[in-house]
């Protein structure tokens, strides 16, 4: 860091220092800069926090339902002055060992993060991005790649582009819908009724000058803020930005402050349509139905957690007041997943509903809502719910977070006032909010019942939203769509079309052309020198304690302990396995004896900061595979004793024979999987594909694949009596301590006082004799299924698709070649012939070392047919061509830098944990990455031919895509020429 004394209006590389503030929060000090001429703001939190994090930020608003702003978004890092190549992101991701990189399109604004610990490949990152954002080439080419072009087969006209394709498959979502057109029907006089991400039937008809004037109007130094955070000088990048780009500019008015809407007087209602395949709409309810509001703007921070407080007190689980109302009226399966509030708007909106209702009950549904509402404010919350939801709330703050960089919460939070011009440091804190609040209820204990009256129930600012389930949804759109394209091609004429023609084929030749070394030289990279040599050993001590083994993690916790306790289950039947998923959740929605299910989350809520249970499983080394069901807690440490001897009743005598929880848990998960399949379609079809090829796999594919998802919906109300039964006895079963492995994270001083009451934990099991495994095989090569493929349909007019062989065996030369090939193809070959030039939003290509499996995948695909001949070619290409020793290098630092990233405390634990289960040791760690280091071009011929030759024994590929595209590729490929199976939606 910097020793160089800061004050206020100190000048600095024409920039001034406007602000300094301590932040405690963040063990941290802000410093908050403007530049002289153009007035943009640059705020800096420096720490000692060694994940570095930047962010450019412009505020977008759109203007139209074109998605001008997303578009841009993909542009922009599609090469620059300074770096020339068409895809300078795609060309550093190569190399790097970020830990973040992205560029997100919000509703009012445009972000461009990124994070790496190591500082040169931070400085990377920085120099690419502030390249992007200021001196993008903005080549039509890449117009006409990432956002849409028009291509004419004779008379015969039609659309591609990445983002146009992405749309086809997102926007027809129905939950998308859902959520998209309960904000747009809130804010109907602002730029947030329309979609920043682009409606397919308007984003064909944008063309490449609008799209430069948006750019030239939005993407000004005047208008942009850059938020950077970490271990670094005060002021570093100031110099840079001033001399190499912000010299050039003026200051320029942009009107881009988001506006507040109109308050409205008189409630209102909407209703929109979702695809549905014929047959489906009638009866069925596929219908959603939500009420929404617009309550507080998200700038003022009491307001902004004293909403997200409430929605935790009534949505955080299906025993919250709000939400258990909703489940008890049966008008709809499940409450709308879009339930809850956004902060993502100036104004943030307060949506709650239904799925699965029939949209002719929307009234019905308005009027339960709000009368659920006015009992709660009648009745008054309870006090043991506010205040579990209060400490919470701190043990957030406690807790050193995962996932996401610190520096992208700290930039997200401060967003909120800084987006609308005021200081980042007035909402970059949780402290002060959470203490205001707490003050608040203090002096006023009917705080959020008073706020429920003033912003929801005497709150005209609502809009009712149906969504109804439509068949001829996906006609219309599609009829729109080709109308368009017939009237163009019809503006055009012979000569138009002639001149498309050319502009079509410069696009392929672009397309096919390149980057020049020269060019591809000028992006810079890490080399394997700037990593580290060695591997971050693996530490933990192995104890005993009542006979079973605890695997004690020693770290800084912050006074929160993180314990792991798992379940052997491989004597269980497959029937067993089956209802796994179930009990499971069940497990997490139920009762304990006279205790209710709201009492008993509530409980939960006081003593821990989160509770999992789930199904761990996988291929060991050189051990036995595991199939494990594991309970994962955080807690503070005063209430770990407490919350295990809760945990512990939970699991030997929740009430798994409850008729009713039993149906609210069956309608809760197979909700998920509704809720998740449009965006996790490539997932399961990953999953489903990779089920051929052993007893682990195939399992996964019960417990958690689409296998599972038709099996829950063929569980009906008159099965699940019989169900309880089994379940009362899979109880009694799991009640053995001999199943048990533990595992504990802590603070070194907390370990003596932990370790004590973990034992005391384990000793209320039952002692049982050890189980004994079932052999299970139901490899479905061994039933002659070698080559297979299946096929399944939802609402889509896009796919995802997965292609799945053998590896070779882990720990050989082979397979280390076939991990870096699936890094170098996804970045080159797949990216190029499927992104690029197929349309498909997303490619990759991964060796899973553990299962000795090789994974192909594309996501929001307009292609099936040519995306699985094209995984095939770059395997066949790949088993000739002579690999740049850069390309492995910078597939290796990738690869490599993964082993770089900050863990919290949370994710170190568990990690540890996984590698010990899995027998995953330093020596083999270290093996690997020796071997990884050995590549040579050779190797990886050899690995592509390896793979080649696995594919001709036993592949597997799944399809799941809409119902028109099956029918249009299977003329392209006889294996596709097969019946499909619809998913339950």
């Amino acid at each position: 860091m910097s020793e160089r004394e800061w004050a206020v209006g100190d000048e600095f590389s024409g920039f001034v220092l406007t602000e300094v503030s301590p932040l405690e929060e963040y063990k941290a000090t802000g410093y908050l800069f403007r530049h002289i001429a153009t007035e943009m703001e640059v705020y800096q939190v420096v720490n000692d926090d060694k994940e570095l994090f930047f962010s450019y930020v412009f505020r977008t608003l759109p203007n139209n339902d074109a998605g001008i702003a997303h578009i841009l978004e993909h542009c922009c890092l599609a090469g620059s002055k300074k770096y020339p190549v068409r895809d300078p992101f795609m060309t550093l991701l190569k190399g790097s060992t970020n830990t973040f990189m992205n560029a997100m399109t919000y509703p009012d604004r445009t972000m461009y993060p990124a994070a790496s610990p190591l500082k040169k490949d931070f400085d990377n990152l920085f120099s690419v991005y502030t390249d992007a954002v200021f001196a993008p080439l903005l080549r039509e080419e890449t117009f006409q790649q990432e956002g849409v072009r028009m291509i004419c087969d004779g008379d015969t006209c039609h659309f591609e582009g990445v983002v146009y394709n992405e749309m086809l498959g997102g926007g027809a979502d129905h939950d998308t819908i859902v959520g998209r057109n309960s904000v747009r029907s809130l804010f109907p006089d602002t730029p947030y009724s329309f979609n920043s991400g682009g409606d397919p039937k308007h984003i064909i008809q944008l063309n490449y000058q609008q799209f430069l004037a948006f750019y030239s109007m939005f993407y000004h130094p005047s208008n942009c803020k850059l938020f950077i955070y970490g271990d670094m000088a005060v002021g570093e990048k100031l110099k840079m930005l001033d001399s190499e780009y912000l010299r050039s500019y003026a200051k320029l008015n942009v009107d881009s402050l988001p506006p507040l809407s109109e308050a409205w007087n008189v409630p209102r209602k909407t209703t929109f349509t979702s695809p549905v395949e014929e047959g489906e709409e009638q009866g069925s309810q596929n219908d959603s139905v939500v009420l929404s509001w617009a309550t507080c703007e998200a700038s003022d921070p009491l307001s902004l957690v004293t909403l997200s407080t409430l929605v935790d007190i009534l949505l955080g689980n299906p025993g919250a007041p709000l939400y258990k109302a909703l489940l008890d009226s049966k008008l709809g399966k499940d409450i709308s997943p879009e339930s809850g509030m956004s902060s993502d708007f100036r104004e943030m909106p307060f949506t709650v509903g239904f799925k699965g209702i029939d949209g002719e009950r929307a009234e019905e549904a308005e009027d339960l809502i709000l009368s659920s509402l006015e009992a709660i404010v009648a009745k008054g919350l309870d006090a043991d719910i506010i205040a579990s939801s209060m400490k919470r709330s701190r043990f957030k703050q406690q807790e050193i977070p995962g996932g996401f960089p610190n520096g992208f919460r700290a930039l997200i939070r401060s967003l909120k006032g800084w987006l609308v011009d005021h200081s980042p440091s007035k909402t970059i804190g949780l402290s002060a909010p959470l203490q205001a609040l707490e003050d608040a209820l203090l002096e006023n204990p009917r705080y959020f019942e008073q706020w429920i009256q003033k912003h929801l129930l005497d709150n005209p600012h609502r809009c009712l939203v149906t969504v109804k389930a439509d068949s001829e949804h996906e006609k219309r759109e599609t009829a729109a769509i080709e109308k368009y394209a017939q009237s163009q091609a019809q503006a055009l004429g012979k000569k138009g079309l002639k001149a498309l023609a050319q502009q079509n084929e410069k696009f392929l030749q672009f397309e096919l052309a390149g980057d020049t070394q020269e060019d591809k030289d000028k992006v810079p990279y890490l080399k394997l020198e700037d990593l580290p040599s060695t591997i971050e050993p693996n530490t933990y001590e192995e104890l005993k304690i009542a006979g079973r083994p605890l695997y004690l993690k020693k770290m800084f916790c912050n006074k929160i302990a993180y314990a792991d306790f798992a379940f052997h289950l491989e004597d269980l039947t497959e029937r067993e396995l089956l209802l796994l998923p179930l009990y499971i959740r069940l497990l997490q929605m139920t009762g304990i004896g006279e205790m209710e299910y709201p009492k008993v989350a509530n409980k939960l809520k006081s003593l821990t900061g989160d509770t999992n249970l789930y199904v761990e499983m996988g291929s060991s080394h050189e051990g036995p595979d595991r199939m494990m069901m594991v309970c994962r807690t955080r807690t503070l440490a005063e209430d770990f004793s407490e919350a295990l001897t809760f945990l512990h009743t939970l699991l030997t005598e929740a009430n798994v024979g409850d008729i009713e929880r039993l149906q609210a848990a069956l309608a809760n998960l197979k909700g998920d999987y509704t809720d998740s399949i449009t965006f996790s379609a490539h997932s399961f079809a990953s999953l489903a594909a990779s089920s051929i090829f052993s007893s682990v796999q195939y399992e996964g594919e019960q417990l958690a694949g689409l296998d599972q998802w038709f099996f829950l919906e063929n569980l009906h109300d008159e099965q699940l009596f019989l169900v309880a039964g089994e379940f009362k006895a899979l109880q009694e079963k799991l009640n053995n301590r001999s199943r048990l492995i533990l595992n504990l994270g802590c603070d070194d001083e907390l370990a003596p006082t932990l370790v004590p009451e973990y034992e005391k934990f384990l000793r209320l099991f039952d002692e049982k004799e050890p189980t004994e495994p079932l052999l299970r095989s139901y490899e479905k090569v061994s039933q002659g299924i070698t080559h297979a493929v299946e096929l399944y349909r939802l609402p889509s007019t896009v796919s995802y698709t997965a292609y799945v062989l053998r590896s070779s065996k882990r720990g050989t030369d082979e397979q280390a070649a076939q991990v870096l090939l699936g890094q170098i193809i996804t970045g080159n070959e797949l990216w190029e012939k499927i992104r690029a030039q197929g349309g498909a939003y997303g490619v990759t290509a991964h060796a899973d070392v553990m299962e000795e499996l090789f994974f192909f995948s594309s996501y929001r695909d307009p292609r099936i047919a040519g995306t699985l001949a094209d995984f095939i070619k770059t395997l066949e290409i790949y088993t000739t061509k002579a690999i740049e020793e850069k390309d492995i290098e910078n597939a290796l630092i990738t690869t490599v830098g993964n082993d770089l990233r900050p863990l919290s405390p949370a994710q170190s634990s568990i990690l540890s944990f996984r590698r010990i289960l899995y027998n995953i040791t330093d020596e083999f760690r270290m093996m690997r990455r020796n071997q990884l280091l050995g590549m040579t071009s050779e190797h990886l011929n050899e690995g592509a031919k390896a793979l080649l030759a696995n594919a001709e024994a036993e592949d597997s590929f799944v399809a799941i895509a809409g119902m028109q595209l099956l029918e249009t590729e299977k003329a392209k490929n006889p294996a596709l020429d097969r019946p499909s199976r619809r998913l339950p939606l």
